[in-house]
């Protein structure tokens, strides 16, 4: 999918060059840490979260006519914290909940090194590097299954 198509997809969706949210999802990605913290497991926003959410946080981004990726931090699945945590360990990398699926709850996530992946009830997988490649990719189906990623050495 060329990449003016992902761009006038998220245009016609409410994005726009330089969109910035401010500090809007502060307050919702505090009750994603808490909602973490409740399930025993630690979560700690990372820069790449932020920078997401001011550009693209709250768009509602129809994947099909009963689909829709809605990019805020809360949402989907609540019980995802141990699931989160598992394949944060085994890339060596903090993630963080950036966005959902309504329908089946499915789960995005971002790592520090701006990876994004998707928790799906089919399985766990990663999207790409970068929002647009995420976009790109989730639009069009093109899952790679998260396990499948060379695990980096141990530090």
């Amino acid at each position: 999918m060329p990449a003016r198509d992902t761009e006038a997809w998220l245009t016609a969706h409410g994005w726009f060059p330089g969109r910035d949210t401010g500090d809007a999802f502060h307050e919702r990605v505090a009750e994603r840490v808490r909602d973490f913290r409740d399930q025993g497991v630690e979560l700690v926003p990372i820069p790449t979260t932020a920078a997401f959410l001011r550009a693209y946080g709250g768009l509602r981004l129809p994947l099909s006519d009963q689909v829709h990726l809605v990019t805020e931090p809360e949402g989907g699945h609540a019980e995802i914290a141990e699931e989160a945590a598992e394949l944060a360990a085994h890339l060596r990398q903090r993630l963080f909940p950036v966005a959902y699926e309504t329908y089946e709850g499915s789960v995005h996530l971002v790592d520090e090194t701006d990876r994004f992946f998707l928790l799906h009830p089919s399985g766990t997988y990663h999207l790409g590097i970068g929002a647009r490649r995420m976009f790109a990719n989730r639009r069009r189906h093109h899952l790679v299954d998260a396990w499948d990623l060379p695990r980096p050495p141990a530090p």
